[in-house]
């Protein structure tokens, strides 16, 4: 699961973007980049599994 934030493109990247959809026909959505998920220790995922539980939320842990 990612929760991506809208992009915020320059000036001229948007235009690019623009010409590209206008081009393609298509409608584009620009997203920033989402950072790469942590590979954890079963330790570390024994403590966020438990952490779930306890908050009742999903949690996911990515590169800082």
């Amino acid at each position: 699961m990612e929760c991506p934030h809208p992009a915020h493109p320059s000036g001229g990247q948007l235009e690019e973007i623009k010409k590209l959809e206008e081009k393609l026909g298509v409608i584009l959505v620009a997203y920033d980049r989402v950072p790469p998920y942590k590979k954890l220790d079963s330790q570390a995922l024994s403590k966020i599994q438990s952490l779930e539980k306890d908050t009742g939320s999903i949690l996911i842990a990515y590169e800082a």
